[in-house]
Order: structure tokens, then C-alpha cells, then sequence
């Protein structure tokens, strides 16, 4: 395979490509025959000849595609070519009792695993890069803001040390919809196995096993809440996609400038302004995350099937599907670039946390003074009335304090411009960036590993 070929192949938007899906098609097919055969419902030597053209090299493309856009029906033509392609009577047997949504849901199924497979990885890889950045920022300070205004301080680490934790979550909620998600529906034209006798549901488990997935009690053709499911937890994880994007994006303004794309000199950022140096790829994270949102209504329409079945929820299930995963893999793709290209301006995050005079750590103070006898609530109001007047009349709170009648005799000058050092008042910040970088590389390595271990992919 040639490098353009490999690329095309491993894309995003070639992974629903219609050549895709009938070769998942036609592996359901094959593990059919052989499922039927095991069961002793078809000829053994017949699931051979079916197995052995049941590979899109032995059909003309061409001619399946110009049959299907003739009968509408893609698995009646799929059948009618297959069936062609093998030797002897064995062409009799294929799609044996099956119905058409039977294997279009589960050659969907198939390759959405193969994109959840891709997805974890490229998760994996945020999670390192997270990792570093936690490990780097530890004891970075910055400013903690809470409704957008300075709160206490933090480090930068601190801050990675919040994605990581919510990333592992959205981790451990795909990883717990797998069961559910990768989930085979076969039981013929309405679910009730009509057409398989009594080997119904032991041919549904069968074919399940070697398709390597589970199986619902009731195959009905009216459910596509797992698949639905799927959909939304990518949704869910595109929010945090989008809020670390959108966090950055803020932070990389000139009021801010706490940290930045490093995107090379010949980046250009505006065709008029030529001192302008846009983030460029923060911005797509922003962007793609909220198409892929946008998929959630559409797919919760499709939960709503009528009957026993119907194509309209087909469709609006195989849309948001084939629209949310392909956004979901160039979302992670952007979030790995937007990672490993930011980069940190800690002299700017040390000039913005000064920007108060002190107000920043005038928890600490508050604090310091109750532990000193002046009480919790009585300190709380004498620093609150000292802020007032700090923002008001442009003084250092050390300085408004240090005028404010009780404060010298509660505590020293030298205890309280300690109090006002950040470096002073992290909390557990430090230790907690330290922490989730340790859990997300000990995450990534297990998520890679267990990804090589089963395999994810279709032919």
C-alpha cells in the first residue's frame, strides 16, 4: 500500500467510505455462513466457498454500486453479487434468514469500533502530553480566577491536573459503553428470529462471538439506543475538548498572554493586519467539537423508531454516526496539535497575578488573622473592608492593613507579607499536578496496550 493510499485509508472521513462498508458487509456475511454451518443450518463446504469470496477483490465494485443506485436496496445487490461470485450451489446460502438492517446496523457497529479504537488512541496521546505539561506547570504560579476575576492562586500545572481528571472520566464512560455499544442486533426481518427455527438465538450468540461482539436478549430492529449512546458520550467529551480549547484561546490574548500557539514564523495571521498572530488551532478544537454537539439531536430522534422498524431511523442513526465520529477523530487529532505546540509565559503569569496588590491571597490573610484570635467572621470583614479600600484608593493591601486598627497587635509586618506571597498559598496544587500526571501516563499505557491486545479494526 502506497503512503497516499495508507493516508486516504487511515482518514477520517474515509473510514464510513461506502468500499468500507460493504467489505464490513461482507465479513458479516462470511461470519453468517460460518455461524449457520457450525449450527449445521447450511452446508459446511458452502460457508467455505462463501468465506472465500467474501472479500471485495472478487466483486466488481463498479457494477455492485451501479446495481445498488438501481435497487435502492445495497444488501439485495450485495447478496445478488456474492452469490454470483461462488462456486456451485454455495451461492444459494448466503444472507440465509437475514434481513437487510440485520447487517447494515452491524457493519455500522464494526466500524464505529474501529473508530473508537482510534479515538482512545489519540485520547492516549492527550493524555501524555497533559501529562507533561502538568509535570512542567507544577509549581508554575498563576492566577486562579473564578467569574472570569482573580479567586486565589493556582499553578498552571494545577490547571492541566483538572482536564486530565475530567479526560479520564470521559475514558472510563466510553471504556463502560463498549458492552452496550458494540452490540450485534440479529434477529431477522422484526427481531423474532421468525426465519432461523429453534437456532435463532444461538446463532445470534455464535455470530456475535465472531464478529467479537456482545448481544441484546431482544434483537428487535426497533432499538438503537446503544448506538445513540455512543454519540452522545462523544458529544460529552467534545464540551471538554472545547472548554480546554476555550480556556487557551482566552488565555493566549494580549490581555492575558499567559500562554500561546508556538505555530512558526511563517504562520500568517491576517491578510491586512500584519502584526497579527492568530491561534490557529485552538480555534479548530473550538469549532469541530461544536458540530460534533450539534449530532446530539439528530441521533436522539433516531432512539425514536416506530414499530418494529423503520429506514427514517436508519438513516438519521447512520448520519449522526458517520458525522459525529469522523468530527470526534479531527477533534482529538487538533487537541493532540493544540498540546504539543502550546507552550507557557510564566513572566506574564507573574505579572498578571500582581495585578491586585496582594488581593489575590486575601484568603490567606483572613485566615492568618482568625488563627491569631481575631476570629474567622471579624477577620473576614476587616479584610473584605481593606480590599474595598485597596481597589479604591490604588494601595497595596499590605499597606491598607497594615494601618487597619487590630492588625499589629494580631500579627507581624514580616508574618503578614509572607501571608501575601502566592508561592506561599497553593494548597494541594503542586501535588495534585504531580498526581494526575502520574495516573494519565499509567492510563495511556494501559489504554495502548489493551488496544493492541483485542484489536479494533475491520478488513
Amino acid at each position: 500500500m502506497t503512503q497516499a493510499n495508507q493516508e486516504e485509508r487511515e482518514s477520517p472521513e474515509a473510514l464510513f467510505a461506502m468500499s468500507r462498508k460493504i467489505q464490513a458487509w461482507l465479513d458479516i456475511e462470511v461470519a453468517l455462513a460460518r455461524s449457520q454451518a457450525d449450527l449445521g443450518m447450511i452446508p459446511p463446504l458452502a460457508a467455505e466457498e462463501i468465506a472465500r469470496k467474501g472479500d471485495l477483490g472478487c466483486i466488481d465494485l463498479d457494477a455492485l454500486l451501479r446495481d445498488m443506485a438501481r435497487t435502492k436496496a445495497p444488501i439485495v445487490s450485495l447478496v445478488r453479487f456474492l452469490a454470483a461470485a461462488c462456486d456451485g450451489d454455495a451461492g444459494d446460502y448466503v444472507h440465509w434468514g437475514a434481513t437487510t438492517q440485520n447487517v447494515m446496523q452491524a457493519g455500522e457497529v464494526l466500524l464505529v469500533r474501529e473508530a473508537h479504537g482510534r479515538l482512545l488512541t489519540r485520547l492516549a496521546t492527550c493524555l501524555d502530553s497533559l501529562a507533561g505539561l502538568a509535570d512542567d506547570g507544577a509549581a508554575q504560579v498563576m492566577a486562579g480566577r473564578t467569574q472570569r476575576r482573580h479567586a486565589l492562586p493556582i499553578t498552571f500545572g494545577f490547571k492541566v491536573a483538572t482536564w486530565i481528571d475530567e479526560l479520564l472520566r470521559h475514558e472510563e464512560r466510553l471504556r463502560a459503553a463498549e458492552p452496550r455499544v458494540f452490540t450485534l442486533v440479529f434477529g431477522g426481518a422484526v427481531g423474532a428470529r421468525h426465519s432461523f427455527g429453534d437456532e435463532g438465538e444461538a446463532l445470534g450468540r455464535r455470530l456475535a462471538g465472531q464478529l467479537g461482539l456482545g448481544c441484546f436478549d431482544v434483537p428487535s430492529r426497533s432499538v438503537n439506543d446503544h448506538m445513540v449512546e455512543y454519540v452522545l458520550l462523544l458529544a460529552l467529551l467534545a464540551a471538554t475538548c472545547s472548554k480546554i480549547a476555550q480556556e487557551l484561546f482566552v488565555l493566549m490574548s494580549e490581555e492575558y498572554g499567559e500562554v500561546y500557539e508556538e505555530l512558526g514564523d511563517l504562520v500568517v495571521g491576517s491578510s491586512t493586519m500584519p502584526q497579527k498572530i492568530n491561534p490557529k488551532i485552538s480555534v479548530n478544537v473550538i469549532a469541530v467539537a461544536a458540530q460534533l454537539r450539534a449530532q446530539v439531536s439528530l441521533a436522539l430522534d433516531a432512539v425514536q423508531v416506530s414499530h418494529e422498524g423503520d429506514a427514517a431511523s436508519s438513516k438519521m442513526l447512520y448520519t449522526s454516526l458517520e458525522t459525529a465520529c469522523p468530527l470526534a477523530l479531527e477533534m482529538m487529532a487538533s487537541l493532540v496539535e493544540l498540546l504539543d505546540k502550546l507552550r507557557t509565559v510564566p513572566e506574564k503569569m507573574r505579572r498578571n497575578l500582581a495585578l491586585t496588590g496582594g488581593l489575590i491571597n486575601s484568603e490567606n490573610v483572613m485566615m492568618e488573622l482568625a488563627r491569631h484570635g481575631m476570629g474567622r467572621q471579624r477577620a473576614h470583614d476587616l479584610v473584605h473592608a481593606a480590599s474595598l479600600e485597596s481597589l479604591r484608593d490604588g494601595r497595596p493591601l499590605d499597606q491598607v492593613l497594615a494601618e487597619a486598627p487590630g492588625v499589629a497587635g494580631v500579627i507581624q509586618a514580616e508574618r503578614l507579607g509572607a501571608a501575601l506571597q502566592p508561592e506561599q498559598y497553593l494548597g494541594d496544587c503542586e501535588k495534585l499536578a504531580r498526581q494526575l500526571a502520574g495516573r494519565a501516563r499509567t492510563r495511556s499505557k494501559w489504554i495502548r496496550a489493551r488496544i493492541d491486545g483485542v484489536g479494533v479494526s475491520v478488513r
